[in-house]
């Protein structure tokens, strides 16, 4: 196995555009065997690792004091917490960037060996087939999510996507393709995929997806192109195929540790940021959760206790959402779908059906056993369908927190007018991110842009 996963990574560029000088030894071993591929899909060095720039940019958290920040030591995660326009400053080799192409690299080079051994239509490889076209979506995904504009239908067929890279050879250079051809590709891999994978979820090994996970990747997806209907019958497969959600009186609250495991009842899919040092934006000494978030949680509500914990400077930190680490989780997850399912009912004007997903989520979060105080859970209820969105996006900021969504659900609800002004305050000095500014899309690292040539985005 470690012959083919080197001839895999010998292959494998960080650049879509760069080529490669060496060439593989002849002796090496090909992947053949399911357990061949597996073992490349599995690799927990390259895959399942998300980028961390949405995470640090967003408005869950502050740097408490500007001793703080100057003490942070990797340079993206002080400059992405201002906007600077140049968010690398002459750094290389950027994770958030080279990780996604590195899993594409791997899933085009899967994909080639199985069309070229002849063997992706055959019954026991079609579901290898399916998690590559998985991973090649999510990877895709994540990228454009990050470093192309939010999807606007009226503009998406000329603004600047990335380059689609759909085959494993190294010494072609492709162009930046278009936001639209970028989501075509997404949406036409992942809805391959759930046609290919397996039907359950495997629940002692939840990096591997399934036909529910490529289902809740469409929901992701259509929800962040704002396209709701599809959203929602996305949704709703998902969830004919899986909708555990854990009751959280049944958890163990941990001091400063997570409650959770890697295989968390609710997770679909398991990914989770890239494990930069201080990128995880979950470290105490460095971080804060904004404190407005962590007060909106009722006493009751066991997701304060469960998720946060405080530090002795007073500020609060998370302990690991539905996984043990404190990177941010990324993947998929029941909660997610019903909050994506009540924001699609809301939107359709189905204000108590909405509240009655929400309600569904909420109640596995409550204490209704407590002494003190004793308070049963009281269902939220809405008065309007306006009234019924703006609870579900709400509680879609609360729940979802440290997800890594939040980001792109600035980006999408700024383009429907909600103005939601970003605000950083460092030892007085105020910085802003205006919505729809130009600086909701990272720039491409400066060593691609040498390398491939390709053009840079506008800060």
């Amino acid at each position: 196995m470690k012959k083919i996963l080197f001839l895999i990574t010998l292959g494998f560029v960080f650049s879509c555009g760069k080529k490669l000088e060496l060439k593989p030894n002849s002796s090496l071993v090909i992947p053949r065997t399911v357990s061949d591929f597996e073992n490349l899909l599995d690799n927990p060095a390259v895959m399942n690792l998300s980028p961390a720039l949405a995470q640090v940019s967003a408005d869950e958290y502050i740097i408490p004091t500007l001793a703080d920040y100057q003490s942070i030591v990797e340079t993206p995660t002080r400059t992405a917490y201002i906007w600077a326009k140049d968010i690398y400053q002459g750094e290389t080799q950027t994770a958030d960037w080279k990780r996604p192409y590195a899993q594409i690299y791997y899933c085009n080079s899967i994909l080639d060996e199985l069309k070229n051994q002849n063997l992706e239509h055959v019954t026991e490889f079609k579901r290898i087939k399916g998690w590559a076209m998985f991973v090649r979506a999510y990877s895709y995904y994540e990228l454009v999510s990050i470093f192309a504009k939010a999807y606007d239908a009226s503009t998406a067929n000329t603004d600047l996507g990335l380059p689609l890279k759909l085959n494993s050879a190294i010494s072609q250079i492709v162009p930046r393709s278009t936001v639209q051809k970028n989501y075509n590709q997404i949406i036409s891999d992942a809805t391959e995929a759930t046609n290919l994978l397996q039907t359950e979820v495997n629940l002692t090994k939840r990096n591997r997806p399934s036909k529910a996970a490529a289902h809740a990747l469409l929901a992701r997806v259509y929800l962040s192109m704002r396209k709701y209907i599809e959203a929602e019958a996305a949704t709703d497969k998902a969830l004919a195929l899986f909708s555990t959600l854990k009751d959280y009186k049944t958890l163990q609250v941990v001091p400063t540790s997570s409650s959770f495991t890697i295989n968390s009842d609710e997770v679909i899919y398991f990914s989770n940021v890239v494990d930069w040092t201080e990128t995880s934006v979950s470290r105490g000494d460095f971080y804060s959760v904004l404190p407005s978030i962590v007060n909106s949680f009722e006493e009751n509500d066991l997701r304060k206790t469960i998720w946060f914990t405080q530090n002795i400077n007073g500020n609060w930190y998370i302990k690991g959402i539905n996984n043990i680490y404190r990177y941010p989780f990324t993947g998929l997850a029941t909660d997610e779908l019903l909050l994506i399912k009540a924001e699609c009912l809301a939107r359709r004007n189905q204000s108590q059906d909405a509240m009655d997903q929400v309600n569904r989520l909420l109640i596995t979060r409550w204490n209704s056993n407590a002494t003190t105080p004793t308070k049963p859970y009281q269902s939220i209820t809405a008065t309007s369908p306006s009234d019924a969105l703006d609870k579900v996006l709400s509680e879609r900021k609360k729940s979802l927190l440290w997800r890594s969504v939040r980001w792109t659900d600035l980006r999408r609800l700024n383009l429907e007018g909600r103005n939601i002004v970003l605000t950083r305050n460092l030892n007085g000095t105020i910085y802003t991110l205006e919505p729809n500014s130009p600086r909701y899309v990272m720039p491409i690292p400066d060593d691609e842009i040498a390398l491939s040539g390709i053009e840079q985005n506008i800060r």
